[in-house]
């Protein structure tokens, strides 16, 4: 039994740690051949290295583990355990793949010339167009970081300085990335003398987040709702009846008015999420509904 859990847990480990490298190809593909051609900083780590590789020519890939590295010390000396050995994997491959797809290496390819073009003397693109390559960059981005943390893996950047931030200064992880990022987008606007670089990094920053949270979360097809109500009677019988759906009943009490209620939590299919607030709307105009959206649903639910 034993030995199976181990093997379980081992090709569990392996799987994730192959997923974590699928990942990082394709966010190194992004970021090397759409987001710094056209310096376009998504913040993070990468957002830091386009300067130092514009700059200095320190090549992005290298720079950006330079950076990740004692961030990911500091965050062990500070929260002790918290990242581990898919953290560094995440960080190193990430790197990595990044100075792999420097396009200048497959200019040297005859039969990939004709897909490249020359945006600066430092960077070649698949595109010429901004646009595009901040949309494509972005995405390709988006979807490989959202591919390193459904495998359970980090690649640094901004995480273990959000942390910090939390632990210190009592904000939320959400607000402490969105301050890191926009001093990093802010920062190539102005490094660069570009003001279109900074609105160019907020569309990257935007894009990339929400194509990560699309291959975390998935599309929602489903939505779960509380209703809390003082008639829930035919509620209840729209929802068993018309719906064919199940629900669970709580109980609850009004805080101001000590008021017995009920309350009624439903999960649906988005689809039918009108015709059920019509009927609540109708059966109980002072009901108080929340709707929120269920990214997953397990056990007896017909989708």
């Amino acid at each position: 039994m034993r030995l199976t859990i181990q093997r379980d847990e081992l090709a569990n480990n392996l799987r994730d740690l192959i997923g974590i490298i699928v990942g990082c190809i394709i966010g190194g593909f992004g970021i090397s051949l759409f987001l710094i051609p056209f310096k376009a900083s998504p913040g993070g780590a990468a957002g830091v290295a386009q300067i130092f590789y514009y700059l200095f020519n320190v090549p992005a890939g290298v720079m950006m583990f330079i950076i990740n590295v004692p961030l990911f010390i500091a965050g062990i000396v500070i929260f002790g355990k918290l990242f581990g050995l898919k953290t560094v994997w995440g960080i190193f491959w990430l790197s990595f793949w990044t100075d792999f797809f420097n396009g200048d290496r497959f200019l040297g390819i005859e039969v990939l010339q004709g897909f490249f073009f020359r945006i600066n003397e430092q960077s070649v693109s698949f595109t010429n167009e901004i646009f595009l390559g901040v949309i494509a960059g972005s995405l390709l981005l988006g979807l490989g970081a959202g591919l390193v943390i459904k495998f359970n893996g980090s690649t640094g950047g901004s995480d273990i300085p959000a942390l910090i931030i939390r632990k210190y200064l009592g904000l939320t992880v959400g607000m402490s990335y969105f301050i890191i990022d926009s001093l990093i987008i802010f920062s190539v606007g102005i490094i660069f003398k570009n003001p279109n670089l900074i609105l160019w990094g907020f569309v990257s920053l935007y894009v990339t987040t929400k194509a990560t949270d699309f291959v975390v979360e998935g599309l929602s097809y489903t939505k779960e709702l509380f209703i809390v109500t003082t008639r829930g009677e035919e509620i209840k019988r729209y929802i068993l009846q018309d719906l064919d759906r199940g629900f669970t009943l709580l109980k609850g009490e009004g805080g101001f008015t000590g008021e017995q209620k009920e309350v009624i939590y439903v999960a649906l299919h988005t689809r039918e999420l009108p015709k059920l607030k019509a009927k609540i709307k109708e059966a109980d105009p002072g009901a108080f509904v929340v709707v929120n959206d269920a990214y997953e649903v397990m056990g007896d639910f017909r989708r």
